[in-house]
């Protein structure tokens, strides 16, 4: 059983060993040699005044309040007649709970 495991190591060690030499990085190269392009103007960083201008406020605030459900195991108990005795039988029961997180 020792061999056994022993070759089973080998084995995956020359396996990893093979498929990182497949997996080495290689360069790439871009298909057109001209500079300019979409890339280039989103590479371009606009002016800091520009995007106070476009920024708008946003209440995230709103989202992040609102109440969420959750599962959680409640126990129901029902008392009934049994052979002239009154008996209670209790069990668990999984029920939603609203619960607010904040």
């Amino acid at each position: 059983m020792d061999r056994r495991s022993f070759l089973t190591g080998m084995l995956a060690v020359a396996g990893v060993a093979a498929a990182t030499s497949f997996a080495q990085p290689i360069q790439a190269l871009p298909l057109r040699s001209t500079p300019r392009g979409i890339l280039d103007e989103l590479d371009a960083q606009p002016e800091r005044e520009e995007n106070r201008e476009q920024a708008t406020p946003v209440n995230h605030r709103r989202w992040h309040r609102r109440p969420r459900r959750r599962r959680v195991w409640r126990r129901f108990c029902r008392r009934h007649w049994y052979r002239g005795r009154r008996v209670t039988r209790c069990y668990r029961r999984r029920v939603w709970v609203w619960y607010r997180h904040w």
